[in-house]
């Protein structure tokens, strides 16, 4: 791939014609896109300036810190969009994101790639990166349902308490709630790939030199990876903000801010 100066404006040029029809049919819509793209350009600016860095020191431990920083930048965003207090909900999420996609990302690129450089930035910034992408945007909303249900429809809780139940049980129904809210809309987007329908991902592993058929095997692996370090992130931020959520007795503390 020969990318030059010139590729870049060339490259912009693509939104010549949806600015040009925006702009003529809804005006008010074209500040806000062009703040967008410029938003964009100025994320996509320093990440690429921080890969550059990290891909030529390529260093393991730099790799862990970049994960780290995407873990606790991802908790703020999870705690905001969650609306819940960060008190409770900050530590549990980032130690569940942190694990979770650490020990998937470990799992598939010593066990199932198995590279000759192991602990190369090159394996461990985009295995970690995509997997950190599904884990935030899935938890967001099963988060949100788990804590949403126990406040709405906390009877049954109550009443399973009242019964002798253990809390475990008790809150059983309402972590199925949000298991489904995570593991459905996943395996609604997986039955959409259709045969002529080419993944981002697939077609950028396409571009990136790989053969069509390790492209389809690491992009089946990196979507397998994903669901599994979801479901995992939210069952520890569930498990670990388990003290700061309930009080002693077991009633739901006041952890929600203001919608």
């Amino acid at each position: 791939m020969n990318i030059t100066y010139i590729s870049i404006p060339l490259g912009l040029l693509l939104l010549a014609v949806p600015a040009y029809l925006v702009f003529t049919y809804d005006r008010l819509s074209c500040r806000k896109l062009a703040l967008d793209v410029v938003r964009m350009l100025v994320q996509l600016s320093l990440m690429g300036g921080a890969l550059f860095l990290l891909y030529r020191f390529d260093s393991f431990w730099l790799s862990l810190l970049w994960l780290l920083l995407l873990v606790v930048a991802a908790a703020f965003m999870l705690v905001s969009r969650a609306r819940l207090r960060s008190r409770v909900l900050f530590f549990p999420a980032c130690a569940g994101m942190f694990c979770s996609v650490l020990a998937v990302s470990a799992y598939v690129i010593l066990a199932v790639f198995r590279p000759e450089t192991p602990l190369s930035v090159r394996w461990w910034v985009p295995v970690t990166g995509a997997l950190m992408a599904h884990v935030l945007t899935t938890n967001i909303h099963a988060i949100r349902t788990y804590f949403d249900c126990l406040r709405q429809d906390s009877l049954a809780y109550y009443t399973l308490l009242g019964n002798g139940a253990p809390r475990r049980q008790a809150l059983a129904p309402y972590i199925a709630r949000a298991l489904k809210s995570l593991t459905v809309p996943a395996a609604a987007s997986l039955s959409a790939m259709g045969l002529f329908v080419l993944p981002m991902l697939l077609s950028g592993l396409l571009l990136g030199g790989l053969k069509p058929v390790e492209a389809v095997f690491v992009f089946m692996v990196l979507v397998f990876a994903s669901l599994l370090a979801s479901v995992a992130s939210l069952f520890l931020t569930i498990w670990i903000a388990d003290r700061r959520a309930f009080t002693h007795e077991g009633r739901l503390a006041d952890i929600f801010t203001a919608d």
